[in-house]
């Protein structure tokens, strides 16, 4: 088991929620269908991710591995068993509910299904950031890892 790549965004969470999808333009809107709260759906090209803070940053790691990686550790909590999605155009990018870009988008190795498992902190607090809507915010780890 071994890291093959990773990227990291701050995404603007409104209305609690965030994606990650396959780059894919003819692809389905995301948030046709939402998550359990405070959870994440997997399904065709996407995975919607409930934050428990509206309208703030979150930081977002994706990581992409060869094989199942280990479960959290320290503060981070798994948010739910992995789940399978099918990221087809082998691209991958953090979007927000406007379906704006969080940087640039992230070339898989292959296409195909991939397991998922969203990885939750609790909240914390920058006091040095000036606007008080940002002071809080949540940090998320996305794992997908090809089956073998």
């Amino acid at each position: 088991m071994s890291l093959v790549g990773q990227f990291e965004h701050t995404v603007l969470v409104e209305r609690h929620l965030f994606a990650l999808i396959d780059d894919d333009p003819d692809s389905d809107d995301p948030f046709t269908v939402l998550p359990a709260p405070l959870g994440f759906l997997a399904r065709e090209g996407n995975v919607v991710v409930e934050s428990e803070l509206a309208d703030q940053e979150a930081r977002v790691r994706v990581e992409i591995w060869d094989s199942t990686p280990e479960g959290p550790r320290g503060m981070f909590i798994a948010m739910s068993e992995a789940h399978q999605v099918r990221f087809e155009s082998e691209r991958i990018q953090l979007i927000n509910i406007l379906r704006e870009p969080a940087g640039e988008a992230y070339e898989l190795a292959s296409p195909g299904p991939y397991s998922v498992r969203l990885i939750r902190s609790p909240q914390e607090e920058n006091p040095d950031e000036p606007l008080e809507a940002f002071r809080k915010f949540e940090r998320f780890v996305i794992q997908i890892w090809k089956e073998k």
